[in-house]
Parts: C-alpha cells; structure tokens; sequence
C-alpha cells in the first residue's frame, strides 16, 4: 500500500451564502475580535519585563506582520468555497500531514488562549470585588501553582472555563445586539482610561525609553502577538461580504488599524502614568486607575474588562471545540470527538474535553507561559497559510476573488516577519512546542493517518 501523507482534501460548497456583510460590519468584527485580554492584561508584563515604554514599537512591528498575514488569509478564504481555517487551506494546498499540524496546533492556540484569557478575566474580577466591594479571595486561591510563593490554584479561572463551556454545551449563542453592545462597551472602556489617566502623565517615564534596548522589542513582540489573535475572523466570512475586492481589505485594514492605534495610545499613556517597572501585574489598566486614586474609575475599568474578557473566552472556546471536531470529523482524531448532541446540537464530547483540561491549564499555569505558547503555535499556523498561498499562485486553476497587492514583496515579507518574531520567543517555549508537535507527529502515524476520512 502506498504511503501518502501528502494527500489533499478538496472542498466543495455545499450552500450558497448570502453575501450581505459590508465594510463597516467587518470592521466592528475585527475589532470585536482583536481587542481582549491582550490589551487588559499582556501590555503591562510586556512593559515591565521585556520592552518598557517601547511596548508601543512592538505593537507597530507585529500589527505591520499580521497584517500581511489577514491580507493572506483573505485572499485564500476568497478562494475556498468552505467558511474556513488554516487547517482548511493548508488541507487544500500541501497536504494531510502539514494540515495535521497546523490543526494541531490551533487546537494549542484556541485552546491554551482560552486558558490565557481566563487568567486575565480572573485578575480583573479579584480587582472590581476589591475596589467595589472591598472582598479579597484568600491568596492560596488567586494565582497559577506555586507552593513557594503562597498559591495553588486561581480559582476564578477555573471556575469562569467550566462556567463557558458549560455554556457552550447547551449550544447558547451572543445575539447581534449584545456582541455589538460588548464592541462598544470595549471601546469605550478604553477611551476611559486614555481620557482620565493622560492628565497625569509624566514625561520622565520615557526617559528610559528601552530599558531593555532593541532587543527586549523584539522579545516582547513574541509576547504581544497574543493582543492581535482574533483578525482572522474576518476572513473567515469571506462568502458572505458583499464585494470581496473592496470590503475584505476595509475590514482588515481598518479593525487592524483601530485596533493598534488603541494598543499604542494605551500603552503610552500607561507607561507614562506608572513606571514601567511596576506594570508586571495582571490587570495593568486598573491598577494604574489605583496608583491615581481614581478608585471609581478603577472599578469601572474591571467591571468593563470582566464583561468584554468573558466574551472572548467563549468565542476562543468555541473555537477549540470546532477545530477539535472538525479534526475528529475528517478522522484525525478520537471519531468520538465529533458526537454531536442529540438536543443541544453540539459537539458536546469535545466540550466536555476542553472543560476538564483548560480549566486545569487556566488554574494552575501562570499567564506569560500560556500566551508565549499560544504565540508560537499561532505563528507557525499563519506561515504555513503564507507558504501555502506561495504555492497555490504557481497554479492556473487558483480564482480567489481578492488578491494579495504587491504580493511578490509582502509575501517574502511576511515569512520573513513571523520568522523574525518566532524566533524572540524563549528557548523554553521552542521545546514545548517541539513536544507539542511530536505527540501530534506520534497520534497522526499511530492514529490519524489510518482513520482520515481520505483514507477510505
């Protein structure tokens, strides 16, 4: 029997979409998508640990990567006739084995996100019941696993993953009006800070501007790229945007752009009001509100970051369990995995997977480790969808309906960017996700090659 683990998927569409999404819809998605945890909570241990003040170069660096990779994921989401993924493109173009671990790794990516964005809620709530209510949690219940330094679980974490997949189980979704209500809530919860905090800046918080020189930016890129998960959203309904030529790029241009024009004006202004050194906290925002005195204006902060924060764990979440049973349902992984409900119509097995283990992960990990490792996995998921769209050009039966501009420059450009920003990444977070990708190599020659649906 031939061995061939190259083989490739080729999809077909099944319904016609109808294509009603415009330019404004995509940019409110994006946004929706883009700002969360990242902004909440990543700024300010990026600040304090890797970059200081120049946080803000690493945000223009990794918008300027990404955003060559939301322009690849458009033109191939145009292409695909699927509501697709990098599992789904890379399926199509190079083949079983590398989609195999481009979808590997997206489980990591939504999945330990998921874990991450919990932390981040978790810190944020402790804030608005302390500065509300005056409650503390006891300290052995408020951080990752750490004997050494007092804690053993955080249990808000926990509890808030168990809760959202509970949630998602039951199969309820956010209504249009309560995502757009929670855009709004982000946004401005966001011109809150700036507006109340940029009168007391001080302008010797920049003195040391890199603190940490160019290379701390670079470090903390690999860290920040944790604030930009979510853009592929937007390409992801590339069937039904009205005029793919000309929407798709507003949509990705623009929720990228308001997106970072709020990561940069935040992060300047936070470092300005707190010295960099003081920002490795988990709800940086909040406690800068603190450091002013501002206690109302702090407990408004956490109570809109606890609200927006929430959200993004379901959808993360959501996207963990979807990537997992569509892995299952091409037979990659445990076929089990793809039950559906009888009455809720999940994918409830799946679920009930990501409840026990990223509960577990959310409570006893500390926020750093998880985000450089969803980064990395992320990472390599977009250069393989860079590399795929390389090799799909060469072919003449490639249509997309939105095309890459310039792309004989931005293509190289992006590979060489994500490249670039892996490779600031600790040496740690490289043997995790070496390991990470040998189970996977282990399940797919033990397991996945012999089950895949293109296999029978």
């Amino acid at each position: 029997m031939k061995l061939d683990i190259f083989r490739k998927k080729r999809y077909i569409e099944e319904r016609k979409l109808l294509r009603k999404v415009g330019a404004l819809e995509l940019v409110l998605m994006g946004v929706g998508a883009i700002i969360g945890a990242g902004i909440f909570v990543i700024t300010g241990m990026a600040s304090a640990t890797m970059a200081g003040p120049g946080i803000v170069l690493s945000f223009v660096f990794g918008a300027i990567s990404l955003g060559i990779s939301a322009f690849a994921y458009a033109e191939l989401s145009s292409a695909i006739p699927v509501s697709g993924s990098a599992y789904s493109y890379t399926y199509s173009f190079l083949g079983e084995i590398i989609a195999w671990l481009v979808g590997w790794n997206l489980v990591l990516e939504y999945g330990i996100s998921t874990a991450a964005v919990a932390v981040g809620w978790s810190s944020y709530f402790r804030a608005f019941l302390k500065n509300s209510f005056g409650i503390l949690l006891p300290h052995a219940l408020t951080g990752a696993y750490n004997p050494s330094g007092g804690t053993y679980i955080d249990i808000g974490a926990f509890l808030i993953i168990l809760l959202m997949f509970g949630i998602l189980i039951l199969g309820i979704k956010e209504s249009a009006f309560v995502s757009s209500f929670i855009v709004v809530l982000k946004i401005l919860v966001l011109i809150l800070f700036i507006v109340f905090a940029l009168p007391h800046i001080k302008f010797s918080n920049y003195k040391d501007f890199l603190p940490y020189g160019i290379s701390g930016v670079w470090h903390a890129t690999g860290l920040i790229i944790f604030a930009y998960l979510g853009f592929d959203a937007v390409s992801t309904v590339a069937e039904e945007v009205k005029n793919p030529k000309k929407d798709l790029p507003i949509g990705l241009i623009g929720s990228l752009s308001l997106s970072t024009l709020f990561y940069i004006v935040v992060s300047l202004v936070l470092t300005g009001v707190v010295n960099y050194k003081e920002l490795n906290v988990p709800d940086a925002l909040s406690f800068a509100m603190e450091k002013l005195n501002m206690h109302f204006i702090a407990s408004v902060i956490s109570i809109g970051a606890v609200i927006t924060i929430t959200s993004v764990i379901m959808v993360m979440g959501l996207g963990f369990t979807r990537v997992v049973y569509a892995l299952s349902r091409d037979g990659l992984l445990f076929e089990s995995l793809a039950d559906i409900h009888p009455k809720f119509g999940t994918p409830y097995k799946a679920t009930i997977l990501g409840a026990f283990v990223l509960s577990l992960a959310a409570g006893l990990f500390p926020l750093k480790d998880l985000a450089e490792m969803v980064n990395i996995g992320t990472l390599f998921a977009y250069f393989m969808v860079g590399i795929s769209i390389v090799m799909i050009r060469k072919s003449q039966d490639y249509q997309p309906k939105f095309r890459i501009p310039i792309a004989k420059i931005l293509l190289p450009l992006n590979l060489f960017t994500l490249l670039l920003i892996m490779a600031g990444l600790p040496l740690i977070t490289w043997i995790r996700f070496f390991l990470w990708c040998v189970v996977g190599l282990l399940i797919y020659i033990f397991y996945g090659y012999k089950h895949s649906q293109l296999n029978r």
